[in-house]
């Protein structure tokens, strides 16, 4: 079982981690180039949080079943879960869709003609950087639940 605790532990680490840089990645851009680039160095990262965020969840899934933690109704498992529930949403239902239009109007050959609209696209893309932050405050979250483990 030790085993199990240094996987999930090391794949909530990993998984967790990068996120927490989406925000400052995505730091104020003052050009087209600059949004591009610093989405694309979050795109490159984010296959740490699909990856070892979903292995996180399984292995403590496994880890609660053959341990003895009590009942799966207990606020930490349960609250856990919820908040991995709403990071989902969050990303999957919000982040993702806003990211893939400013991505559409980045790459547009309007957008590239007109180096003005870096300015028009820059609420799209704060939005973009604060849904990532409030993913990492979730996330966090995550963290204070596993370690307190209220009940």
């Amino acid at each position: 079982m030790q085993w199990l605790v240094v996987i999930h532990v090391l794949a909530a680490i990993l998984g967790l981690g990068p996120a927490y840089a989406f925000p400052f990645l995505l730091r104020k851009a003052s050009s087209i180039q600059e949004m591009e680039r610093n989405l694309s160095q979050v795109a490159h990262l984010e296959m740490f949080p699909k990856i070892f965020g979903t292995l996180a969840v399984l292995s403590g899934l496994a880890l609660f079943f053959i341990g003895s933690y009590g009942s799966f109704g207990q606020i930490w498992i349960m609250g856990t879960l919820i908040v991995y529930a709403i990071i989902e949403v969050l990303i999957i239902g919000f982040l993702n869709p806003e990211a893939k239009k400013l991505q559409s109007a980045l790459s547009s050959q309007e957008t590239k003609e007109k180096q003005e609209h870096a300015a028009s696209l820059e609420p799209m893309y704060a939005r973009v950087r604060n849904l990532h932050a409030w993913a990492g405050v979730l996330g966090l979250l995550i963290f204070i639940l596993m370690i307190v483990k209220p009940h």
